[in-house]
């Protein structure tokens, strides 16, 4: 049985040396049960489920057993490998007794498990078509890790696209000489050893004829018995619980659609031509397909044929398949159900949609997670929508949006390249994917340290485009502050393109969200800049200049290695009356703007002292 949907490729790494294939078609059942080597009921319950399993067809219907902690003493050793995700899926479930199991994440066994009310299940379930095609391979990716893939393809309109993929590592049998637990079991069969990425599953997104590829790689493990190894993979609906597929390896064909749907109007003679192809083969299986077709719902004026034959012999080829409709064949959505059989007898379905005076119209942002309006309902997630051709349907892009530091501006629709918010678009047979395209922009955030200063920072809480150039400035850079006298002393940034130095207008390139923080001190040290790149061989202080000066003056000196240097200036008496350095700073020439407007006239004596030199000179401050 075969799946509708989107097209989608799930690679995941997992553990066999050799190449396997999955289900693809038919709905692959799955029950998932729990169970505990310490569990007294398990012991009587799980061989029933176990001869219930062996006794189905192998490609029909497999099972994940997950271990509990519970009962008491809560030692199960196939619980304690695996804990993350076996207590994921219970907690999913909301499982709360053992045994208990679900089949198809939809239908709760009843704890006293029994062989028909299983196969009544099972037979509730086998003849549903799944919507969603999975065909999983795996290959060895070294010596000591595997390559798994997942493809998973989405053939028809799903109300909830949003699912769940997962892919399970399976030992299929675990043997042990004497019981493990409390409860007498020694054997346990399709024990869940790993879930990939997790036991949450990894979010994709399912559309009509859409394919989504994810991998990874994995090692193996040497607890593990390689002979019993088994990936399954199978996707969840989140809402309903719904397990819409699950897949392991195949012992023969898979079968594809492309394209998975086609649109048509109605009230006019139409056709379509779709190709039906055999992705993945068995190893050493060379047995023909024959496909017949079916339409469901059953319609008159709804044609199928196989205009070059209705076999396929060579797999690296595809089977054309044209389907016609009549002016009379009413509006909706009809399935093309394809059935192959190979010599053995052995059938697989596949299907796809053909759609008179409808379309599906898939409307998105291209960034996730930001909203928009369709006919005026808001929506934060791609959605696809089944409309007829001819009507008018009204979509609107919702701008600015703020996401903590970024901010989402509207650019233009994919359709048409079209700039207005909000677009009336008509529904064609020919145009089916509608994208509000954003530009991102990056939040500058600047505040001064201590908090509360009295200063005005420019360009803050502002957002700016990417690889915008932004000058940030910040103003007074001396201001009274709780009794003292602040200066500016430097700025420290963090976040791509932020700035860290002296300079009190400092230049940003947004090109991530940036934080600013401009720090004062009761030190003045605003002022000091390197004046050349050059290391000077020794050390020096340079007479001011201009001196005398009113206020400001100049002060250079050379360091000859990096250090902690202090810059000072004293009174006549030898009194300290202001530091204008003192810290850390590299070998270099240095100047240093000196503003001594809160100074009396005099005479002062200015000193440089480092760890191996000390020099001062005199200056003269006359107002």
């Amino acid at each position: 049985m075969k799946k509708n949907l989107t097209k989608f490729f799930l690679l995941i790494i997992i553990v066999f040396s050799f190449i396997n294939y999955s289900n693809a078609g038919d709905r692959m059942m799955l029950i998932e049960f729990f169970t505990s080597s310490t569990c007294g009921p398990c012991a009587a319950n799980n061989p029933i489920m176990t001869a219930f399993l062996q006794g189905q067809d192998p490609e029909r219907i497999t099972a994940i057993g997950h271990h509990m902690n519970w009962p008491s003493p809560g030692n199960d050793p196939m619980y304690l490998y695996n804990q993350n995700d076996n207590n994921a899926r219970r907690g999913y479930y909301g499982i709360n007794s053992i045994p208990a199991g679900q089949f198809d994440g939809l239908i709760s066994i009843p704890i006293a498990y029994t062989q028909a009310n299983l196969l009544s299940t099972y037979n509730s379930r086998k003849d549903i078509l799944s919507p969603v095609t999975i065909i999983l391979t795996d290959s060895a990716y070294s010596t000591d890790s595997i390559l798994v893939r997942a493809k998973f393809y989405c053939e028809t309109y799903l109300a909830n696209p949003v699912v769940y993929a997962f892919i399970s590592l399976v030992e299929n049998h675990i043997h042990y000489t004497s019981p493990p637990g409390t409860n007498g079991e020694t054997d346990f069969y399709w024990v869940m050893r790993k879930i990939f990425p997790t036991g949450n599953g990894q979010q994709i997104t399912l559309l009509p004829g859409q394919t989504v590829t994810l991998e990874q790689r994995y090692k193996k493990d040497p607890l593990w018995q390689w002979s019993e190894m088994m990936p399954i993979a199978y996707v969840q609906d989140n809402t309903t619980k719904e397990i819409l597929n699950a897949a392991k390896k195949t012992v023969n064909f898979t079968l594809l659609t492309n394209p998975g749907y086609a649109s048509v109007p109605q009230g006019q003679s139409s056709s379509k031509t779709f190709k039906v192809s055999v992705p993945v083969i068995a190893s050493g299986y060379t047995s023909p397909i024959t496909f017949t077709s079916e339409v469901s719902p059953v319609t008159s004026g709804v044609s199928v044929s196989f205009p070059n034959g209705a076999t396929i012999s060579n797999f690296s080829d595809s089977l054309s398949v044209l389907v016609s409709s009549t002016a009379s064949v009413p509006t909706g959505a009809y399935k093309i159900i394809l059935t192959g059989t190979n010599a053995a007898a052995k059938s697989h379905k596949i299907s796809m949609d053909y759609l008179v005076g409808k379309n599906y119209i898939f409307v998105s942002t291209n960034y996730p997670g930001l909203q928009y309006k369709v006919n005026n309902v808001t929506y934060s997630a791609s959605k696809i929508f089944n409309w007829d051709i001819g009507s008018s349907q009204t979509l609107q892009a919702i701008s600015p949006q703020v996401t903590g530091e970024y901010r989402y501006v509207f650019n233009r629709w994919s359709h048409n390249n079209d700039t207005a918010l909000t677009q009336t678009i008509t529904v064609s047979a020919n145009t089916n994917t509608y994208i509000a395209n954003f530009r991102p922009q990056f939040r500058l955030f600047a505040m001064e340290d201590p908090s509360g200063l009295p200063v005005t920072i420019t360009n803050s809480y502002n957002y700016f485009d990417s690889n915008t150039v932004v000058n940030v400035t910040v103003s007074p850079l001396q201001v009274q502050f709780q009794g003292q006298t602040w200066y500016f002393n430097h700025w420290y940034g963090t976040g791509t393109g932020s700035y860290s130095g002296t300079n009190p207008v400092c230049q940003v390139t947004m090109k991530s969200p940036i934080n600013e923080m401009v720090f004062y001190d009761t030190v003045q040290t605003i002022g000091i800049q390197p004046i050349s790149s050059e290391i000077p061989d020794k050390y020096n202080l340079y007479q001011n200049y201009p001196n005398p000066f009113n206020p400001e003056t100049k002060i250079k000196f050379d360091l000859a290695k990096s250090g902690n240097i202090s810059l000072k200036i004293y009174d006549m008496l030898g009194r300290e009356v202001k530091v204008l350095y003192s810290g850390n700073l590299t070998a270099g020439k240095y100047e240093f703007n000196f503003n001594g407007s809160d100074l009396a006239s005099g005479m002062y004596i200015y000193k440089l002292e480092t760890d191996n030199f000390r020099q001062a000179l005199k200056m003269l401050l006359l107002k």
